[in-house]
């Protein structure tokens, strides 16, 4: 299994110079059978499943029937 840190950040200005603030919003898992799960702190309750997008577009079959 794989972990990461799901985070946001928060640019802001400091003394003239301009600072990065990070923000740990959630983790993320990858399974050894390949599946992905995003878990976000603001809603623990949801576990929500992550799908790879393909870039080819996606043909659908028509059936004529005789």
């Amino acid at each position: 299994m794989r972990l990461f840190d799901v985070c946001t950040k928060k640019i802001f200005e400091k003394d003239g110079e301009q600072k990065v603030k990070w923000y740990k919003a959630g983790t993320m898992k990858t399974t050894e059978k390949g599946n992905t799960y995003l878990r976000l702190f603001h809603q623990p309750e949801n576990e929500f499943f992550i799908f790879e997008k393909s870039l080819e577009p996606k043909l659908e079959t028509i059936q004529i029937e005789n």
